[in-house]
Order: C-alpha cells, then structure tokens, then sequence
C-alpha cells in the first residue's frame, strides 16, 4: 500500500484563510437556523479550534453554511430584519461569509 497522504501545514493554512468559513456547522447557543435550515453564527462567535481571521472584518459578518437548494443571495432578507449586503463563497463550498445591514 502507498503512503498516507499528508498534507502541507502551509498549503492547509493558506486554505484556511481564502476560504474563511471553518468546515464544522456550530452547534452550540450563538448558532441560528433559519426557517431553510441554514445555519448562521457571527463571525467574532465562531472561536472553536485555530482559525485565522482576515484583519478587518465589519461588524454585521456572518459565517453561513447550507446546502444547494438554499444558497444564500444578495438583497435577500433573513431574520426578517437583515439584508445580505455582500457575501463571499468560494468556488462551490456549501459556506460563506456574510456581511449583513439593517433593513
């Protein structure tokens, strides 16, 4: 059989930090879940395990995760009291980051 496959610490950091939004759905009371199952949590909530942070973050950054059928979209309304004002999502990943505004 071949060796096992280890990744590059510096490659899984890098990765980290582009795509942001941690692989792991939080479980825990900071967590929300709208009524499409998507599961939301402030960014400065999020604080399991060593995950980097870009720099500058604004106040309203959501992380979202979620599934084909219920991908977030811009100017849509969540919570019935929050606009998404801008998100970010990586190629296909099921997660996002979220910047959301007051409507």
């Amino acid at each position: 059989m071949g060796a096992r496959y280890i990744p590059n610490p510096a490659s899984v950091q890098e990765r980290r930090y582009i795509v942001q939004v941690p692989r792991k759905r939080p479980t825990c009371q900071n967590a929300y879940t709208d009524k499409l199952g998507r599961v939301w949590i402030k960014a400065t909530d999020y604080n399991e395990g060593n995950f980097t942070h870009w720099e500058e973050q604004p106040e309203n950054t959501y992380y979202v995760w979620f599934n084909a059928e219920t991908i977030p979209e811009t100017d849509e309304v969540v919570f019935e009291q929050f606009k998404i004002y801008n998100m970010y999502r990586v190629g296909r990943l099921l997660r996002a980051v979220v910047e959301l505004i007051n409507i």
